[in-house]
């Protein structure tokens, strides 16, 4: 820490990249550009451990938001977010959407051209991305062309659509095809960052969402069934949608920490048999179980993608959430970001109630 004497007693935030972390080596330089002079700045180019020091200057400030492909799941929890952070926020969906927007919310349609895009982005500070989709090359692949026309209109910050298992993990794309697709946006926008800053959001398992679909995950809450996976004992991180929106809006009130980092966050850290365990209390029903493999759910649900049958995406998608490469027990790999972001842990018992009181 030598370098970085008689820096204590300024406004700086210090920072360092470890050599274990996977965004070491593009940092492996030294980012101290004030107050150092250039016979400083070139003998500490080469120093081991990357320090970066941020000033209040360099910090976007974020007021007016707009959220591309508002009228989702994902979109709709943000909206409502933002608006609790006091954020001014517009709402963008494409021309043929019928999705209803809050009457508080300006909300604008697009062809998604890029000549629309800049006219819209122009005097955004952030934009995000809800769009989804679970086919490779699909839908997720117009956020290139999205977060390019944020930069060229100027705006400060971009939340690609992530809000899912950790794209970070080397073994994602492997798991899930769909997922390179979210994983090049992300490469890209490390190479964009002298222009426009980003955050992306990483949540495991969308609890509540994932409920609701009959059959997903082995667990059917209307037919009162479920299929336990590897003994129903892995634990993996679950997150509800308004968390997920609760914590778009807060890494943008915290970019001094959050910015042009993976945030990762979750409702509860939680085990498939503490969730039918769970719904069996809210429904006052003993689930009729069948067992499973997480490896047989991952390569019937494989097959099924390569013989066309999308669904099967789905599955894939439990297979990781249940354990497979490794993607979605962040809290024991990575850490949580929840207290730091203010991020109350959610309670289980009462989602799981809340959920099954919907589908009455």
């Amino acid at each position: 820490m030598g370098i970085c004497s008689g820096l204590n007693s300024t406004p700086w935030s210090l920072g360092r990249s470890h050599p274990s972390n996977p965004d070491f080596k593009r940092r492996a330089c030294l980012h101290v550009t004030l107050g150092l002079s250039q016979q400083q700045k070139l003998r500490y180019s080469s120093h081991p451990v990357s320090v970066y020091i941020k000033t209040a200057m360099t910090l976007p400030a974020v007021k007016k938001v707009l959220v591309v492909g508002a009228s989702g799941n994902v979109g709709r929890s943000t909206i409502k977010a933002l608006l609790d952070e006091d954020f001014i926020v517009t709402a963008l969906t494409r021309e043929t959407s019928e999705g209803v927007i809050p009457e508080s919310v300006e909300h604008l349609k697009s062809d998604y051209s890029d000549e629309s895009l800049l006219q819209i982005f122009k005097g955004q500070d952030a934009i995000i991305c809800a769009i989804s989709s679970i086919i490779p090359g699909g839908a997720l692949t117009t956020q290139k062309a999205i977060a390019k026309a944020a930069i060229d209109a100027g705006v400060k910050v971009f939340v690609p659509s992530e809000y899912g298992v950790d794209t970070a993990n080397p073994n994602a794309s492997a798991i899930i095809p769909f997922l390179k697709d979210k994983i090049d946006v992300v490469k890209f926008l490390k190479t964009q960052e002298d222009k426009m800053s980003w955050v992306a959001v990483v949540s495991g398992s969308m609890f509540d969402w994932g409920l609701r679909i009959p059959g997903f995950g082995g667990i059917n809450v209307a037919a009162r069934t479920a299929t336990v996976f590897d003994g129903g004992d892995i634990p993996y991180e679950a997150t509800n949608l308004d968390q997920v929106g609760r914590a778009i809006a807060k890494s943008l009130k915290n970019l001094a920490i959050t910015q042009n980092q993976h945030v990762y966050i979750n409702s509860f850290t939680v085990t498939q048999n503490e969730v039918v365990e769970a719904l069996g209390r809210a429904t006052a029903v003993k689930f009729a179980l069948s067992q499973g493999t997480v490896d047989g759910l991952w390569e019937d649900s494989f097959a099924q993608v390569k013989a066309g049958m999308l669904g099967g995406t789905l599955g894939l998608i439990a297979a990781a959430i249940y354990g497979k490469g490794g993607l979605a027990h962040f809290s024991e790999t990575n850490g949580l970001w929840n207290e730091k972001l203010g991020l109350p842990q959610e309670d289980l018992a009462q989602c799981v109630e809340a959920v099954v009181a919907g589908q009455k």
